[in-house]
């Protein structure tokens, strides 16, 4: 870590300390009391010196000081050890016989201020000025540094290359030149995040290239890449046109030219050795077909106490017809495609290849995929095999046809229920089942699709299949905590990816939540009423409904009891509208408006319904300037109150308004 311009020492700042009130400072007398002693004491003043301020409390005793900087330094000293041990680390080690676990051995540190030592003590070691150069370049040499400015330049001279951005420079250079230089030429198969990896894995990279033999490209190519990567941390080299490898690798020494031969003739045998295995797995897995692999998923256990991988794969099938009917399929039956990927779906997690391949493991889907392919299945069960996983991160490619959706949706559903009935709950810190993964995936294939897919029928679907595993668990009450924890990634989605306003997110999604594309449609009308004049006043005058009648409003369960009411000109209600005008209007304007409001969400004119209910903004507004609701009379002030819980019952169909109302203050 590198700082330039750092200040000598910190500021000299002053604090305030508020100290006891005077009431309690002092006597009736105005003697001092202990507390007042005491405080003045504390902070290294005479009591005469205490200042005297004020707030909304009342009057008390303050003492202003001045806090001199410390030295740099003497900061950094304290600071820098907990910065260095808090760099986290997805695994750790330790050595010798502390406690102290980091990802290698602390061997030496070096930390400069100027030109002066920085006191630090860490993991043992008491921090210097010298470093030691590369382990093979420059072995045992150790420097001085006379002044951090000199870091990167004295590390170059021992055979280190300090800044990554460098190294990544020469990496990248040397790769380009490299495949230029090859005998028929190539493109680098560019990867990022290995690019990044083999950076941090040299401090003096060397890029060579080796050859492995073209018997292997009877493998999937995947599977070749996979094993350059992952395995070695090699790059792969590809035809200059199209998507065909081309029998070369690309890797980064960390050291310098010497016996260059001898390391490219051992990564060369280790890369063949690990093809050959492939190659084995290869072949022996398509003496099964994808139906007996499949057969073998009932001796695999897919969750303790939840069945095997068959029963999950039979399930899934089960979910796929479901969601089919339900808003994922078209009008016509389930694809025969759809319902053959569900049924061999899992099969390749018995393979060879994925269940022992090791680093070809992250294969799964696509391996099945394509010994699918190689047994004849069709075209589109193959597809929905291999993209069964998409997305697999959470900005990922989606699977994008609708049998490869259906059969990704239904896996996800399948694992989410039967995760949150074993207990496997996500915490902050903590979701070892992906579960937070699973819901988004979901949510954003729904939404990819336009699809209306009712997330509560779905998740009830889902845990429908478990009823015999559930124990004593109220599945309705298990279904509802998954719905609440969707809906939940779902706010995230639209206000942080999609760019919707949170407060009219949170104003639709506690109606609307379970169907995401539909919330996304009131969600768009709604934005286009929110700083509207009448609407603002529909909202204030929603709110006023929930704060009146806090602990009597109707229930969601409810509501359609109200609507009833209303549909039949409000009947039970009409004692209600007394004499005073401004009820009236309101009384018949919410009637009328009622079947409006029916027709225009039939239709899914969204924008309509925001329209006629802002048209009722004035009246209500008007209604609660006018009418005194909590009446001494009390036949009368349950009639308003019964009255009030209708209107915000109807209108509680549409949104939540109070989170679109405006606050106290105007906002």
């Amino acid at each position: 870590l590198l700082v330039d311009d750092l200040v000598g020492r910190q500021p000299d700042r002053e604090i305030e300390v508020k100290g006891p009130p005077v009431s309690v400072a002092f006597n009736e007398d105005g003697s001092p009391t202990r507390a007042a002693e005491g405080f003045a004491r504390k902070n290294g003043v005479a009591l005469a010196d205490c200042q005297r301020a004020r707030d909304q409390r009342g009057e008390y005793l303050l003492v202003r000081k001045v806090i001199s900087g410390r030295p740099t330094a003497e900061v950094l000293s304290e600071a820098l050890a907990g910065l260095i041990l808090a760099i986290p680390f997805r695994k750790v080690m330790r050595w010798g016989s502390g406690d102290l676990e980091y990802a290698r051995p602390l061997r030496w540190l070096v930390s400069l201020l100027g030109e002066t030592v920085v006191p630090l003590r860490c993991g043992g070691l008491i921090a210097g000025r010298k470093t030691r150069g590369h382990r093979t370049l420059a072995q045992d040499a150790e420097v001085d540094l006379a002044r951090p400015e000199d870091y990167l330049e004295v590390l170059r001279g021992v055979g280190v290359i300090a800044d990554p951005q460098e190294r990544e420079s020469v990496i990248t250079q040397g790769v380009l030149a490299t495949v230029a230089a090859l005998p028929g030429g190539g493109v680098w198969r560019e990867d990022a995040d290995l690019l990044r990896e083999v950076v941090y894995l040299c401090e003096h990279p060397n890029v060579f290239a080796g050859t492995y033999s073209e018997d292997f490209f009877e493998l999937p190519p995947e599977v070749i890449v996979t094993a350059l990567k992952a395995h070695q941390r090699y790059f792969a080299v590809g035809e200059t046109e199209g998507d065909s490898l081309r029998p070369y690798f690309l890797s980064a020494r960390d050291g310098g030219q010497d016996h260059l031969d001898t390391v490219v003739a051992g990564n060369e045998r280790v890369l063949r050795a690990r093809l050959a295995d492939a190659l084995f797995y290869w072949r022996f897995d398509q003496q099964r077909s994808p139906d007996e692999h499949a057969g073998a998923l009932a001796a695999v256990t897919w969750l303790e106490g939840y069945g095997s991988m068959r029963d999950k794969g039979e399930r899934v099938a089960a979910l796929v017809s479901w969601l089919w009917d339900n808003g994922l399929g078209d009008d016509g039956p389930l694809p025969p495609a759809a319902a053959r990927a569900a049924a061999i779906a899992k099969a390749d997690l018995v393979s060879e290849m994925i269940k022992d391949g090791k680093e070809f493991t992250k294969l799964e889907g696509l391996i099945g995929a394509r010994y699918a392919a190689a047994a004849g299945e069709d075209e589109a069960v193959c597809r929905a095999i291999e993209r069964q996983y998409y997305p697999r991160a959470a900005g990922g490619e989606l699977p994008g046809d609708s049998i490869s959706s259906l059969l990704s949706v239904a896996d996800r559903l399948d694992t989410m229920a039967g995760c949150w009935l074993a207990g496997f709950l996500p915490t902050g810190a903590k979701d070892p089942y992906g579960l937070r993964r699973h819901a988004l995936a979901i949510l954003r294939i729904v939404l990819d699709l336009r699809a209306r897919l009712d997330l509560r029928a779905a998740f009830a679907a889902a845990l429908a299949r478990f009823e015999d595993r559930s124990g004593d668990r109220d599945l309705a009450q298990v279904g509802q905590e998954l719905l609440t924890f969707t809906e939940t990634r779902l706010a995230g989605l639209l206000v942080d990816n999609l760019g919707h306003t949170p407060t009219v997110v949170r104003a639709v999604l506690p109606v609307r939540g379970h169907d995401p594309t539909d919330a996304v449609a009131w969600i768009e009308a709604l934005e286009k009423f929110r700083e509207e004049e009448n609407f603002l006043l529909l909202a204030t005058g929603f709110k006023r409904c929930a704060n009146i009648l806090e602990g009597q409003l109707l229930p969601p369960e409810r509501r359609d009891e109200a609507l009833q009411r209303w549909l039949t000109a409000g009947a039970g209600m009409a004692e209600s509208a007394s004499t005073e005008s401004a009820e009236n209007i309101l009384h018949q304007q919410v009637v009328a408006a009622t079947p409006l409001l029916l027709q225009a969400e039939e239709d899914g004119q969204y924008a309509a319904v925001f329209e006629q209910l802002s048209a009722l903004g004035p009246s209500i507004d008007d209604f609660f300037d006018t009418v005194r609701v909590n009446v001494a009379e009390e036949s009368l002030r349950a009639r308003r109150h019964a009255f009030l819980r209708d209107i915000h019952a109807l209108f509680a169909r549409y949104a939540d308004f109070t989170a679109v109302a405006p606050s106290a203050n105007g906002s």
